[in-house]
């Protein structure tokens, strides 16, 4: 009996072992054909891998213009995550990008030049590390403030760190309330943030006040996967946990087990976030690999599901220049971008139904919303954000201990105008062309009046 346990025990380890190995392949030969296509997808990307995968990152606004005026610097935080192998950092990074990036490209320059891809493997980007923080265990995430002073990171053990960017210290504030590790953070203006943690509690801080939450929401009975605040109507922020509700909160409610709004998924949803320019409108994405799109009049069911993901949704970021843009971020190991520009084109949700027609009928079926996808991780992709100045440029971090720069290739649109303009000038062409060959023998000799009376 012992015998037949351990042999079926053996084989069902090796055909583990044999899916990873195939996942493994399909992963590298899907890496391969994204590679080859990079200088088609892309106006500039930049990988640079590091020691230890980063679980968070954040854009800085500002960037520098080089005094040959051919490049920008650019800046962002990233937290390490060294499994306690080694010491924890805070870490502020720059990268160099071509010029013509730059929203005020032509202020400073007289070219029109659209950048070129700059593909890069590993050690190949011009990446540094400007300034280090020490930090105590894990950045599981962080996230800057609305004026980009100050900088709060959750770490493994349940402690949020505060680091004033602009001060001279480099000490950090503890904020100790959370049992277990979290995830979950969010700015409520420059003085004020919540945290959501794997003990189901969220808390909202005061930073002159570290020693204890000014207040907290117990209506979750599980891990808190994550939290947005609504910009649009600052009374509010919505939440998502594992135990399958999607709840908005009301600051101005006393009683804190008694949510707004309460709506239970049929799966557990990762992420939430409000958009930031329409203040009834907010996303969530789960382990059903979908985006989902709430009126928050009707908030019971969503208008409107986005499918291009193949596996669970765990982040969500709304462009704060664009409110019809959306990013989203996958265990797929995918990023896409979407445009929502499209919402009134005719859609149908890929079918459920396991027949084979059905089947062969979704594949082809593309949401008209998915605008771009990003396939340059290896590994799950950790955290995504969209520089808040310079149009289209994402940073990405993934298991694959990848950061990735990266824009996707600008296609010029004409305008109705200038539509009109070239139709102009190529009749005009087809004129003269035309009046051109009436004047012309078979041999290309003149047939003017003139050669006439001469012959």
């Amino acid at each position: 009996m012992g015998d037949h346990s351990a042999t079926e025990l053996a084989e069902a380890e090796k055909e583990i072992v044999a899916e990873h190995q195939l996942r493994e392949k399909v992963t590298n030969e899907e890496f391969k054909i994204w590679k080859k296509t990079v200088p088609l997808l892309y106006d500039t990307i930049h990988t640079h891998a590091f020691d230890f995968p980063s679980l968070s990152l954040q854009w800085l606004p500002d960037y520098d213009v080089s005094d040959d005026k051919n490049s920008i610097t650019v800046k962002f935080l990233f937290g390490t995550n060294t499994s306690q192998h080694s010491q924890d950092y805070l870490k502020l990074g720059s990268l160099k990008l071509p010029s013509t990036l730059a929203p005020n490209f032509s202020e400073f320059s007289k070219s029109d030049s659209i950048p070129l891809p700059t593909p890069s493997g590993p050690g190949q980007t011009n990446f540094k590390t400007v300034s280090t923080w020490k930090h105590n265990g894990e950045i599981n995430r962080l996230r800057l403030s609305s004026d980009y002073s100050k900088v709060i990171t959750f770490d493994n053990v349940g402690d949020i760190h505060l680091y004033d960017l602009q001060g001279e210290s480099k000490d950090p504030i503890d904020f100790k309330y959370h049992k277990l590790e979290g995830y979950s953070l969010e700015w409520v203006g420059n003085q004020r943030f919540l945290s959501g943690s794997n003990d189901s509690q969220i808390a909202l801080w005061d930073i002159s006040k570290p020693s204890t939450p000014i207040q907290g929401f117990k209506s979750h009975n599980a891990v808190i996967n994550d939290l947005s605040f609504s910009e649009k109507l600052p009374n509010l922020f919505g939440s998502v946990a594992d135990d399958y509700l999607t709840q908005i909160h009301d600051f101005r409610v006393a009683v804190n087990t008694n949510p707004a709004i309460s709506q239970k998924s049929s799966h557990i949803q990762n992420s939430i976030a409000f958009n930031p320019d329409v203040s009834s409108l907010f996303a969530t994405g789960g382990k059903d690999n979908i985006i989902s799109l709430f009126d928050l009049r009707k908030p019971s069911v969503p208008f409107r599901k986005l499918f291009g993901h193949s596996d669970s949704v765990i982040g969500i970021k709304w462009n704060q220049n664009d409110p019809l843009n959306l990013v989203t971020w996958s265990l797929d190991k995918h990023v896409i971008s979407w445009d929502l520009s499209h919402l009134d084109e005719e859609f149908t949700y890929p079918s459920s139904e396991s027949s084979e027609n059905s089947r062969k009928k979704n594949t082809k079926s593309v949401d008209p919303c998915l605008d771009f996808i990003h396939g340059g991780h290896t590994n799950r992709v950790n955290d995504v954000d969209i520089h808040p100045k310079i149009k289209g440029l994402i940073a990405s971090s993934g298991d694959d201990n990848l950061i990735e720069v990266w824009k996707k290739k600008t296609i010029l649109v004409e305008t109705d105008e200038e539509e009109a303009e070239n139709d102009d000038n190529q009749a005009e062409e087809g004129s003269d062309s035309a009046n051109a060959n009436q004047t012309k023998g078979p041999a290309g000799h003149s047939n003017s009046d003139e050669e006439k009376t001469d012959a």
